[in-house]
């Protein structure tokens, strides 16, 4: 048995007990730490009985590039994701839909994110993300393919709902199903898309140092314009403003979001370090807000944390979001 192997077996036990799953046992599982993933990070089959010469029911086969890449939450989740599919085979069986409900709740229960993630795709080294808003799946993509620039054309294969499209690390909050968000690609629906008028249509909006330095025009309400104060104009370094394209920045305070289509104009939510090592404000929720415990301080190796920008906790717990 590979020193990797072990690590996977290790991980097994450990997420049986800490699931709970009496139905499963460690000598149920055989183990291959795999070269042939190009791009699932992890599988789970039931081995067929013709096969079985001991007491295993399933093999769980991990990429091995993920601990090569010393991703340790990675190998990790992979794992108590399998094992969650494991657990629905052996408690369900194999008509339970692949990442439904059921799954969801026993990857919960793992310790696992609970979003098929990586499953057909992989999102290591991409630039962009094809992804069913309510949590089935999400791919990677280098290039922007065709599905990634007009996601409204296609459908989840588990609930039947458009998918989104957006930036590696960029994953809008609430986004409504068929939409493109990929920050380059100048349409967001079908219907953007067919508009012409649109599509040729000046500049909206305005990211611009307060002092008159530069200003930046956008067409759409970017994570730049939604966020302004998270920048600072290279010049003299004060910080940034966003405001409708008709607006004066001179007129209106730095550090704000001053478009009227905006319900914020200052941070609502924080994300940061626990030990005070980074703090970095937001004006809706965004992924790190929303799941803290998968983020890390890169200075401390802390896991991160989450509360609402004019309520920060005394007492805070690495990994916790305080937000409700």
């Amino acid at each position: 048995m590979t020193k990797y192997e072990s690590l996977v077996r290790e991980e097994i036990e450990a997420t049986i007990t800490r699931a709970g799953y009496e139905e499963l046992y460690p000598e149920a599982f055989r183990v291959d730490v795999t070269d042939s993933f190009r791009r699932k990070l992890g599988e789970c089959r039931a081995v067929a009985p013709s096969d079985r010469e001991t007491t295993e029911k399933y093999e769980i086969r991990i990429a091995r590039r993920l601990f090569e890449d010393r991703d340790d939450d990675t190998w990790c989740d992979t794992v108590r994701h399998e094992i969650a599919h494991a657990y629905v085979l052996e408690t369900i069986g194999s008509e339970a839909q692949p990442h439904g409900d059921e799954w969801k709740d026993a990857a919960r229960r793992a310790g696992a994110d609970p979003v098929a993630r990586y499953e057909g795709g992989d999102t290591v080294d991409a630039a962009y993300v094809l992804a069913c808003p309510n949590g089935c799946f999400e791919r990677g993509y280098l290039q922007r393919a065709n599905r990634v620039k007009q996601p409204w054309l296609y459908s989840c294969d588990e609930c039947g709902t458009p998918p989104i499209s957006y930036d590696i690390g960029d994953r809008p909050p609430d986004p409504d199903p068929g939409t493109c968000c990929v920050e380059s690609i100048p349409w967001q629906t079908q219907s953007d898309r067919n508009d012409d008028d649109d599509r040729r249509s000046p500049a909206r909006y305005l990211l611009a140092c307060p002092n008159g330095c530069t200003a930046w025009p956008y067409q759409r309400r970017t994570k730049r314009i939604k966020n302004p104060w998270l920048y600072t104009c290279p010049e003299c370094e004060e910080t940034l403003l966003s405001c409708d394209i008709d607006d004066r920045p001179s007129d209106l305070d730095p550090g704000r979001c001053h478009v009227a289509s905006i319900p914020w104009q200052e941070p609502h939510v924080v994300h940061a370090c626990p030990n005070g090592c980074f703090s970095v404000g937001y004006g809706q929720h965004t992924e790190e807000s929303r799941q803290p415990e998968r983020y890390r301080c890169e200075e401390c190796g802390a896991r991160t944390v989450a509360y609402p920008a004019d309520n920060r906790p005394e007492s805070i717990e690495p990994g916790t979001s305080y937000v409700e």
